[in-house]
């Protein structure tokens, strides 16, 4: 035991992956992410949980520490176009305009996106569509 090859150990220190390593998380830039801050995504208009006649168009906020070309809106699972505009404050005003509005059940809407220092964040909602617009 005592004969043991340095080389040899060095090589399997080298290739066999520490704990620790394995636990760094890695940031859409590559980067190791050791602190970061996630995007807020805030401001939804229709508000969660609203009831709706129809749902012809959506908006929120995103705070100005998000990536905008991280930025995807997704509507009953099905990518949904959108556009973005910055507010004076910095944040990011996405909007959406329906090619085709919703006018009966449940629209979930959900958000992701990432900060410029590599969090991620997924943000959903529901909005319920039917003909008297009212809550059940």
């Amino acid at each position: 035991m005592t004969n043991r090859n340095p080389r040899l150990l060095l090589l399997l220190g080298l290739l066999l992956p520490t704990p620790l390593s394995m636990a760094m998380p890695l940031g859409h830039h590559g980067g190791l992410v050791i602190h970061c801050k996630d995007p807020r995504i805030d401001e939804e208009s229709p508000a969660p949980e609203t009831h709706l006649e129809r749902l012809e168009t959506l908006s929120f906020l995103a705070s100005q520490n998000t990536d905008p070309s991280t930025i995807k809106v997704r509507i009953n699972v099905e990518p949904i176009p959108h556009t973005l505009s910055i507010e004076r404050s910095g944040d990011y005003r996405i909007r959406v305009n329906l090619q085709s509005p919703i006018t009966e059940g449940r629209a979930w809407i959900k958000v992701t996106a990432m900060s410029d220092d590599g969090c991620d964040q997924i943000h959903t909602w529901n909005v319920y569509v039917d003909r008297a617009g009212k809550t059940p």
